[in-house]
């Protein structure tokens, strides 16, 4: 009887335990005021999306810069012999390649040199975030502008100057039509040469790229500044002088 007596207690004081555990459990706080799911975000509309003055401005400028560089293309080329019209037409084609160059480096360069080179008062660094900041307008002017209009006039240049070739080969249609379509063919491979040998660069050495170009633009700043000062110091010189003149004459009365 004793063992059973003892079997029943060691049984019951478990569960004596366990009831004491819950009783002194704290009860659950159930929330008063739940949080309120967040709102989906609506999508913005393509109108929204698109930046239309930037586009506006894009679109103008590459039609005055275009038209320009066309008229001046072709007065240029004509004037000059063939040698100088093949080293015009490699500008624009080498500065087409550039500039795709730049619009690449500054759509994947990272924010962080940058950032360092700011807080230590580095011009550079400052106009480095300003371009990678507005990294849409800078790729947008870059490679669809500036390259774009180089890669339409180098076109226009290399039939320009295919005719010269001809003419001054005999001035045959099959002859001008084999020269037009090789000199063509050779300038559109070497702008897509060009093009991939710079993208491989823009993408690996893009911050690189970025403060070379930061420090050029910080160049022309500091000029820029440097001519709005002295202007602002003679028209305090003009009006001081101007002051001195009036001083008398009011004394004098």
């Amino acid at each position: 009887m004793e063992d059973v007596h003892r079997n029943n207690r060691k049984e019951s004081t478990p569960n004596a335990e366990f009831a004491k555990q819950e009783s002194t459990k704290e009860p659950i706080k159930q929330d008063v005021n739940p949080k309120k799911a967040p709102k989906p975000t609506k999508k913005k509309s393509f109108f929204n999306l698109v930046n239309w003055k930037w586009t506006i401005t894009a679109f103008l400028s590459s039609l005055v810069i275009s038209i320009i560089l066309s008229i001046l293309s072709s007065e240029v080329l004509n004037a000059v012999n063939i040698a100088i019209a093949l080293l015009i037409l490699l500008m624009f084609v080498f500065l087409g390649i550039v500039f795709d160059v730049i619009g690449l480096s500054v759509a994947t360069a990272n924010e962080k040199p940058f950032n360092s080179m700011a807080a230590q008062k580095i011009k550079a660094g400052k106009t480095g975030l300003a371009l990678i900041r507005k990294a849409d307008q800078v790729s947008s002017f870059c490679n669809d502008v500036i390259g774009d209009i180089c890669g339409v006039v180098s076109g226009s240049a290399a039939a320009t100057i295919a005719i010269k070739i001809a003419s001054s080969m005999g001035g045959a249609s099959v002859q001008q039509l084999v020269v037009n379509l090789l000199l063509c063919g050779l300038v559109s491979a070497i702008t897509v040469g060009g093009k991939a040998i710079g993208k491989a660069l823009g993408l690996n050495y893009s911050v690189e790229i970025v403060t070379i170009v930061a420090k050029i633009l910080s160049i022309f700043s500091r000029s820029s500044k440097k001519n709005k000062n002295s202007a602002k110091k003679k028209a305090k010189k003009v009006s001081s002088k101007a002051e001195k003149k009036d001083s008398p004459a009011e004394d004098k009365k």
